[in-house]
């Protein structure tokens, strides 16, 4: 009889299979092309009775590179996946992944993938204002306008100068901008850094610059 109750567990009972499960195996982003690159973050949790070993994490391209702490997950324990996209100089939508392959016996590898949307919403015209020495300080104004599809509010405009100030005029929100730099005095060289500080991307606000120079 205990024969045939451990036959009948052997044959029909559950099988105790470790198992990984995944916060999520699809992020998607916005960048803007002076970020270069972007890093992404797959964070699972080994939910199975035994311990995991992730055999090998295969990148889809050279640009594309995944790193993770170490190779083996005993039960319960958390970890993650960083994949590193290097976009450069590229710009437009772009789907990178990597597959990661693991010693469950019974699940199959599992694809992280990125999709990425990298574009600058945002023109400035001038980057560069400037004054000849002893020009009347008068203001030079720039101008802040975003893609028809794009909305990019302003959060703030800042200058590195005091005796150049700078003042935002919003014409349309999230649309069109003004910024006005004014020099308290051209009766030497002087020079300030402008910083725009935007609302996008939204999980990584980005800065842009306006040159102000006295020559």
């Amino acid at each position: 009889m205990r024969l045939l109750c451990l036959l009948s567990l052997l044959c029909f009972g559950p099988l105790a299979e470790a198992e990984l499960k995944w916060e999520k195996t699809v992020q998607q982003f916005q960048r803007v092309p002076d970020d270069k690159a972007i890093e992404a973050r797959y964070t699972f949790r080994n939910t199975g009775p035994t311990p995991v070993t992730i055999k090998s994490l295969r990148s889809s391209c050279g640009c594309t590179t995944a790193k993770l702490d170490k190779k083996l997950y005993a039960p319960g324990e958390q970890g993650e996946v960083v994949l590193r996209f290097t976009f450069g100089d590229r710009k437009g939508s772009y789907l990178k992944g990597v597959t990661v392959t693991t010693d469950e016996k019974t699940a199959e590898p599992v694809v992280l993938k990125l999709f990425v949307e990298i574009h600058d919403p945002l023109t400035i015209a001038p980057a560069l204002v400037f004054w000849r020495k002893g020009e009347a300080a008068a203001p030079k104004t720039v101008q802040l306008s975003t893609e028809a599809a794009q909305r990019v509010r302003i959060k703030s405009v800042t200058s590195s100068n005091p005796g150049i100030t700078a003042t935002l005029q919003t014409m349309q929100p999230g649309m069109q901008y003004a910024v006005s730099i004014t020099p308290s005095s051209t009766a030497q060289k002087d020079a300030a850094e402008i910083t725009v500080q935007t609302d996008f991307p939204p999980d990584a606000p980005h800065t842009y610059t306006i040159h102000a120079r006295i020559k």
